[in-house]
């Protein structure tokens, strides 16, 4: 209800019409506290549909200049699922390891080839490294991106049990390396390549953007470029992985990482989350802002929770904005001889 509070109040608001026109809930003091219940029920969507209206402001606070103006409103109040377009092809299942449903990837470009090779957007679900799937979050900004001529990759990774750190992260240096493999079969420019995370993806995605050449992280395939031209974070857990320590030799947190050389960064937080506190993302954004040359955004979405992207919600489209927009003016600072 926190990402669709409007939806919800209209939701409250009909139920309760029918209610009264079918019987007098006045009458008796159980339909006195239901309807009280209800009325209570709709200033509390108020007050959230309030602070949903407040992320367009925050976005655009973050980035230091306007967004674009609203599109699809009232769909993303009324109807807020992410739906595919027409033009957006997807190719499913594809492998890039030996690795089963782990290691496959979802692929998003338009139908119409493009006269050049497209930038690549790498995306990782979350799911705290036990679960997740490349097809359940952040679906609105994939479509978006590539409406707008983006090539998407959403991947798998393994997850535990199975396998734990850093097998997680040797899995996303892989697709990397698949996108390199594969950029002339799909018109890939793997010199504007973005990593994109959630919660957990947003773990992996920091730290493989700030681990270029990381040998442990590319057993058998070493001599592979994966850096990365921009990294982006949404609802990031930032910490140690489970069980490690700070003294181990392989960091597994991004605060471990050399964040000199790290490119740009975008990190989106709801102030509300109590799944993955607002306090990491702060933390990280100060310490890579204290050493980073490039461009560092922390946005902190008023009232926002943790998987404000499952929905095409009204809040997640003033965040999907932000993100073109930050994309735009990163790559075109980002000169191209210092790119991957």
């Amino acid at each position: 209800m926190n990402e669709i509070p409007l939806l919800a109040m209209l939701y409250i608001l009909i139920v309760t019409a029918f209610a009264v026109a079918w019987d007098d809930l006045l009458a008796t003091w159980q339909g006195a506290v239901a309807l009280l219940a209800a009325g209570a029920i709709v200033v509390g969507c108020a007050i959230l549909q309030a602070r949903v209206l407040r992320a367009r402001r925050a976005v655009s606070h973050a980035l230091g200049e306007p967004l674009r103006p609203r599109r699809r409103v009232w769909r993303s109040r009324l109807l807020p699922i992410p739906t595919r377009p027409r033009a957006v092809r997807r190719f499913k299942d594809l492998p890039y390891g030996a690795g089963g449903r782990g290691q496959r990837l979802d692929l998003y470009a338009l139908r119409a080839p493009a006269q050049r090779p497209s930038p690549v957007v790498l995306y990782l679900h979350g799911g705290g490294y036990f679960g997740g799937d490349k097809r359940w979050e952040s679906l609105a900004l994939m479509y978006r991106l590539a409406l707008s001529g983006w090539v998407v990759v959403s991947a798998n990774y393994q997850l535990r049990p199975r396998v734990g750190y850093p097998e997680h992260v040797i899995d996303v240096k892989r697709a990397i390396a698949w996108v390199h493999r594969n950029s002339d079969r799909y018109g890939l420019d793997p010199s504007s390549l973005v990593v994109c995370g959630s919660s957990a993806g947003a773990h992996l995605a920091l730290i493989a953007a700030l681990s270029p050449g990381e040998r442990r992280f590319q057993p058998g395939f070493e001599d592979v470029d994966t850096r990365v031209a921009l990294a982006i974070g949404l609802y990031g857990y930032y910490g140690r992985y489970y069980g490690r320590g700070e003294s181990e030799d392989l960091p597994s947190s991004p605060f471990g990482f050399d964040a000199t050389a790290a490119p740009p960064v975008l990190l989106v937080h709801g102030d509300r989350d109590s799944y993955t506190s607002v306090e990491g993302a702060r933390a990280l954004a100060h310490q890579l802002k204290s050493r980073s040359k490039n461009p560092v955004v922390l946005v902190e979405l008023p009232g926002a929770q943790h998987g404000f992207d499952l929905l095409a919600s009204e809040r997640f489209e003033a965040v999907v904005d932000g993100i073109e927009t930050f994309l735009a003016r990163a790559l075109a600072r980002v000169p191209q001889a210092q790119r991957p």
